[in-house]
């Protein structure tokens, strides 16, 4: 197995451990972020690539996985909002519906969420899907506490409209 340096202090880090470990929360993280199977499958292999390329700047190997998940909300807010400069579908396109139980109730939350602005989604993905504190969600978006509070608050509400007018 090929073993890559991600710090300067000369640890080293399976890149299949990295994967497994860390793997499963960034595909999470970035389907609830770009809603979008394929595109969060990129973006994963994305914050791969970048990690790997730039381990030298990781200060702590405790916190990989904040590392990692802060490359990956700035890559995929980046990606989806390139991404929307070159594509464009019009209302005719939907996706088919499932016959799973639950699953419209699904659908309405993933539709209230797609109604949200991409950073809000990528604030309340960070905050409480990964668990991170409001200073840590600034800190991995490149904003102030309080615009993530307003994010936060601001998203949590217009889902709360949403799933209730459903």
């Amino acid at each position: 197995m090929v073993s890559v340096v991600l710090a300067e202090r000369d640890s080293e880090l399976e890149i299949g451990d990295m994967l497994s470990e860390h793997g499963p929360v960034l595909l999470a993280a970035a389907r609830l972020i770009t809603l979008n199977e394929a595109e969060a499958q990129d973006v994963v292999q994305v914050t791969f690539e970048i990690a790997l390329r730039r381990g030298h700047t990781l200060r702590d190997p405790e916190s990989l996985r904040a590392w990692l998940l802060v490359i990956e909300a700035r890559e995929a807010v980046r990606r989806v909002r390139s991404m929307r400069r070159f594509l464009s579908f019009g209302p005719h396109v939907h996706d088919l519906a499932s016959s799973e139980p639950g699953h419209d109730q699904s659908l309405a939350l993933r539709d209230g969420l797609r109604a949200l602005p991409r950073r809000v989604r990528a604030a309340i993905a960070l905050h409480y899907l990964e668990g991170y504190s409001v200073r840590e969600t600034a800190a991995a978006m490149g904003v102030s506490e309080n615009t993530i509070k307003t994010q936060l608050k601001t998203g949590l509400s217009r889902l709360r409209e949403e799933l209730r007018d459903e």
